[in-house]
């Protein structure tokens, strides 16, 4: 009866290990290596050009796949599972940009909750890591109304400021959002003036809604088309739909 017993928990073992192993297996193969995925989609595809970039390091790869599932191009149609994948993949190896699209993928929950402190941890990492855009992200994260918290203006001001080294143009629009959130728009009529001056679509659009409006300037059509197309030529819908109705007036 003992010997029974001993039997069948044996093979209970073995048919636990089998589905564990099973399971493992199916992870690992739930999604093509880098080499598949050229393959599948073609030799003229994205997948292929990343895959043959000479100057790029396997973690670079796997970061550029990530970014690529993550916005999608062209006939690349946006998979935010394949982006985490590739993205944790390329994570491992410490890469800054792959430690970035984690961040942003659970700052905007694309595909996951969304979480403030794994954003937040992300960020930093990728920040350590050399990355141009953390410092922007982390003033983003901390200036939103979301999560469930209050925004942390000061946090968000000393990252935006950090920022203006790697991106001056998203740096003060960013500042510029920022004071308009706290409704002093003499900063933030300053700081859009800033952003505008660089180039900045949104914040040519913002400044078009500032002399519109006359918010903290005084109300100027011929200045607020002119900000309006600026940002229209970029491809800014909201400026192209209010360059349409100021022109109707």
């Amino acid at each position: 009866m003992l010997k029974n017993k001993v039997l069948f928990i044996s093979a209970i073992s073995i048919v636990i290990c089998s589905l564990i192993a099973c399971t493992n297996l199916n992870k690992q193969d739930k999604f093509p290596t880098l080499e598949e995925e050229c393959k599948l989609a073609g030799s003229i595809s994205k997948q292929c050009e990343i895959l043959n970039k000479e100057d790029f390091t396997l973690d670079d790869k796997q970061a550029a796949l990530g970014f690529l599932y993550l916005f999608g191009a062209n006939t690349v149609i946006v998979d935010y599972d394949k982006a985490y994948y590739w993205f944790e993949k390329s994570a491992t190896a410490k890469n800054n940009e792959a430690l970035d699209g984690l961040g942003m993928i659970y700052f905007a929950g694309l595909g996951k909750d969304k979480d403030f402190q794994k954003a937040e941890e992300y960020f930093l990492e990728a920040n350590k890591y050399g990355s141009k855009d953390a410092k922007l992200n982390l003033a983003e994260l901390y200036r939103v109304k979301d999560f469930g918290r209050s925004p942390d203006f000061e946090k968000a001001e000393s990252w935006y400021l950090l920022g203006v080294q790697d991106n001056p143009s998203r740096a003060y629009e960013g500042l510029s959002k920022m004071y308009l959130d706290q409704e002093n728009y003499e900063k933030a009529f300053s700081f859009s003036e800033k952003a505008a001056e660089l180039g900045n679509p949104e914040a040519q659009y913002n400044l078009g809604v500032f002399f519109e409006q006359g918010v903290y300037v005084k109300k100027d059509k011929n200045q607020a088309e002119f900000w309006y197309e600026k940002a229209a030529k970029q491809g800014h819908l909201n400026a192209i739909n209010n360059l349409n109705i100021l022109r109707q007036k």
